[in-house]
């Protein structure tokens, strides 16, 4: 587990890239790597999960010519290095990143992607072809951003590494704003600086390093196959296979256990391979949200090391500042609070964390997924967001659009904080028609060629919730730790299998059915029987204590001014719902969220920037 981050161009120099490593210390606190090649200069930070003493990067190839850098973890390396030995390939490390290298050398680029199963953000410079190749991984687990102008290209693991490039502007893209507005979160490959890109997951670019023509192919997309019947022992085959998978490590491994169907599933069975694995659970003082018990039983049950945390919910107003700082882009997800609290925590006993991020997605364990289902278990308003979306029995048409305006919601059921009225008179730029942006044309297009509506649901999830709020969450709150965390239920096996089940086997009155099943297997009747339940938060007492202490909303916003927003808007509409008892706190959370991490994070990259006049 690494960050990386790397730029081309003349005359930006050497110590520009200290000072973008030094950025991403968090992320990889046990050293770091360093390659200079005339204007391509690339770096990295190491957090040693794998190969302690070797895995040093960059990992080369052919004579040094092939030069591998990786942010993350290649599950299957092992069996991919002994089929590379037997094509004749010599190994200096045990690291999977000089698999990487020498992988690329063996099968090309896309014979290497279509290999490998991991978390990963890669960079490989193949000095021979003059080719600069960067891919993310197929779930967006591991970020990757970046920027170009004519003449130069920079990349990264972090926004803010990325943004600190002297030519990344301030300027707030509108269209992103838009989305964060409606969602909490900037789904695609949009960031909310004009600037600056992220890959899409499962998506490469390459780099000509001679011209700096870049081209952007994605090379995984999540299939949407006819729903066929998947067997309990195909599913759980596929679901040890995965957590396996994911317990790989030279260091102490871990879980985070909610007291949940997902996280004590993935609990139980890493505990057959490790036995008295540690596990990691938050306590609340409010009963109603509070899971520990429920922990504290599935790691009796398992065998497990158990730690659970009292998460202070008095500390809210130092918590938030600190959250909103290592967030890097901005999510308005309350449960990023507990996650930094606990990532925190487990990180004074383990280095690696397993948890049960994608199990709902894959599975179906939203109760918005309800509405998706037979006609018999659909209420009036399922009806009415079902007959938006359904156009014939076999499979769906293309949605219209992503934010929907009547009802409120995604294609997924997901709910909208805003509508587009109220959007347009938030941002202060024009907005174009968002049915033009390319990324949302391509993911409606994927989304047209689902089979049935809970499929085109989960799918529509799997794209944008997943990727752009759960796994930055998860990525963003470990790493600030030096945690790293992987999601076993992301296996691509397995979210095939997911995807592919009929709708019975995923929704059916109950959420996850055949997962549930397969539960049974391995934990108690008591566990498997207990509602969904999440981390709901006093976010309304909360949010009431944080505008107090700044002297009201209006007085917050006008100090922590928000760009490409309208803040007299702003601040009529916090002030309109507070006073009519509306208490919209999802909208609430997220605008304090966006507001506290520009507050910071443009002091970071004001700190970052170096004089111009120098560095050009």
């Amino acid at each position: 587990m690494c960050g990386i981050v790397g730029y081309v161009g003349d005359n930006l120099g050497e110590e520009l890239l200290l000072r973008l490593l030094a950025s991403i210390h968090h992320r990889g606190p046990d050293g770091d790597g360093r390659y200079h090649d005339g204007p391509v200069h690339m770096g990295m930070r190491r957090l040693s999960i794998i190969d302690l003493a070797h895995g040093w990067q960059p990992l080369l190839s052919r004579e040094g010519q092939v030069l591998a850098f990786q942010n993350g973890e290649i599950y299957n390396y092992r069996a991919l290095r002994a089929e590379l030995e037997r094509a004749g390939f010599v190994f200096k490390t045990h690291s999977d990143t000089e698999v990487l290298a020498h992988g690329y050398v063996r099968w090309g680029i896309d014979g290497l992607l279509a290999r490998i199963d991991g978390m990963y953000a890669i960079a490989i410079y193949d000095r021979d072809s003059r080719e600069l190749h960067l891919a993310r991984d197929r779930f967006g687990e591991k970020p990757l951003f970046y920027t170009a102008v004519p003449g130069r290209f920079g990349y990264g693991s972090t926004l803010l590494a990325v943004s600190a490039l002297p030519w990344v502007t301030d300027e707030f893209d509108p269209q992103a704003l838009d989305h964060f507005l409606a969602l909490h979160f900037v789904p695609g490959d949009r960031t909310v600086l004009a600037g600056v890109r992220q890959l899409l997951p499962g998506e490469r670019l390459t780099v000509a390093l001679d011209t700096l023509a870049i081209t952007r192919q994605r090379y995984y997309i999540p299939p949407l196959e006819a729903p066929r019947y998947v067997s309990d022992d195909e599913l759980a085959n596929a679901l040890d296979e995965a957590v396996i998978s994911r317990l790989v490590a030279d260091v102490p491994v871990g879980v985070f256990l909610s007291g949940g169907l997902d996280s004590s599933l993935v609990a139980a069975l890493a505990a057959r391979a490790i036995p008295s694995v540690a596990t990691f659970s938050m306590g609340f003082s409010e009963a109603q949200v509070d899971e520990s018990a429920h922990a504290a039983a599935v790691a009796r049950h398992i065998g497990s090391t158990h730690h659970c945390f009292a998460f202070d919910q008095d500390d809210f107003m130092t918590l938030l500042p600190e959250v909103a700082a290592a967030l890097d882009t901005p999510i308005g997800d309350q449960a990023t609070l507990p996650v930094y609290w606990l990532s925190r925590e487990a990180r004074k006993h383990v280095s690696v964390v397993l948890a049960g991020e994608g199990a709902d997605e894959v599975f179906a364990g939203y109760s918005y997924y309800r509405q998706f289902t037979a006609p018999a278990s659909r209420g009036k308003r399922g009806g009415l967001l079902a007959s938006l979306l359904t156009r014939r029995r076999a499979s769906l048409a293309r949605p219209e659009r992503f934010l929907l305006d009547d009802p409120l919601v995604t294609p997924s059921g997901f709910p909208l904080l805003t509508s587009r009225a109220e959007r347009h008179r938030l941002i202060c730029s024009p907005l174009n028609d968002d049915t033009s942006d390319s990324w949302q044309s391509g993911f409606l297009d994927w989304l047209g060629g689902a089979h049935g509506s809970l499929q085109q649901a989960t799918a529509a999830d799997i794209a944008t919730w997943l990727p752009d709020d759960l796994l930055v969450k998860f990525d963003r709150m470990a790493m600030a730790h030096g945690l790293e965390g992987r999601a076993p239920f992301l296996h691509p096996r397995l979210v095939a299998l997911g995807l592919a089940m009929r709708s019975s086997e995923r929704m059916a009155g109950e959420s996850k059915v055949a997962l549930r099943r397969i539960a049974r297997r391995y934990l108690p009747d008591n566990i498997l029987q207990r509602p969904k339940q999440g981390f709901v938060l006093p976010m309304r007492r909360w949010i009431g204590e944080w505008f107090a202490a700044w002297g009201g909303a209006g007085e917050y916003f006008s100090q922590r001014p928000i760009p490409g927003i309208n803040g007299k808007e702003l601040i009529g509409i916090v002030e309109n719902d507070i006073t009519t008892g509306l208490y919209r706190e999802r909208l609430h959370f997220a605008v304090i969220m966006l507001a506290e991490w520009w507050h910071y994070f443009s002091a970071k990259r004001a700190a970052l920037r170096y004089d111009t006049t120098v560095w050009g």
